[in-house]
């Protein structure tokens, strides 16, 4: 039937019929409980995520432990390495050895000529790295970067990393012959002690790293920093692993205070 009322001319009269209420009600309860569901994953969804975000991305590391009296004092690079390795075994069982560097905290006043050893001033760092998957995450790793204090021969700081993809997982090599104290010993005959007279209220951090890189193959890396510019090395020297010989002095800051 048509009529020309509410609807306007040639529109179609609603069916109050009981059947036809029953069914609006219907369509209208199956919506509301749509949407209700809908609701319903949503909240799992955002509660799944803020559960995920708030998972540890690596393990704590273990508190920092006492003093080791093992350990040579002032510490060096090597007899400080021990008691790091023990620490980040704690925290990661399969934590590898990635990095060391020895850092020397240099007196203002430099003598002459080379030094015959080096002061007990600095530190020591030590760079970790284990295989870690995070829950519901992928295969990744982890770091674990521990600050020794070379006076004390103790661990005064660790701080942990994630990595979303694993880098390559380091081998084990044996020492050099080489030790890194000596290495620095080489760089101040090299010249290093002579570019700290010149400026030695910006130039008394030297810092040491074992690396194997071509064409130099296994060497330490010794770098001399000028305070006045920190983003780059002010000397560097080269110095062979096996032998202690010089193989390449690099200055990039070399007049002070520019």
């Amino acid at each position: 039937m048509t009529t020309g009322g509410v609807g306007g001319p040639g529109a179609t009269a609603p069916d109050t019929s009981d059947s036809a209420v029953a069914a609006e009600r219907g369509r209208g309860g199956r919506g509301r409980w749509v949407w209700a569901v809908v609701g319903l994953q949503l909240l799992l969804v955002l509660a799944g995520l803020f559960v995920w975000r708030r998972l540890p991305d690596v393990p704590d590391p273990p508190p920092l432990p006492p003093p080791d009296p093992a350990v040579t004092q002032p510490a060096t690079l090597e007899s400080g390495l021990a008691v790091a390795e023990r620490q980040a075994v704690a925290w990661l069982p399969d934590a590898r050895l990635m990095l060391a560097t020895l850092q020397v905290d240099w007196p203002w006043d430099v003598p002459a000529g080379p030094p015959p050893e080096l002061p007990g001033t600095g530190w020591l760092t030590y760079v970790f790295v284990a295989p870690w998957q995070a829950p519901g995450r992928s295969p990744g790793a982890a770091t674990i970067a521990l600050r020794v204090e070379r006076l004390s021969g103790q661990i005064v700081s660790q701080d942990v990393l994630p990595w979303e993809q694993a880098p390559p997982m380091p081998t084990a090599t044996p020492a050099p012959a080489v030790t890194a104290a000596r290495a620095v010993l080489a760089a101040e005959a090299a010249g290093g002690t002579d570019y700290r007279r010149a400026c030695p209220q910006f130039r008394h951090l030297t810092r040491a790293s074992l690396v194997d890189v071509e064409p130099w193959g296994r060497h330490w890396v010794v770098t001399y920093e000028d305070a006045t510019q920190p983003d780059q090395n002010g000397m560097l020297v080269r110095v062979d692993a096996a032998t202690g010989a010089v193989l390449q002095v690099r200055t990039d800051v070399a007049a002070c205070g520019t």
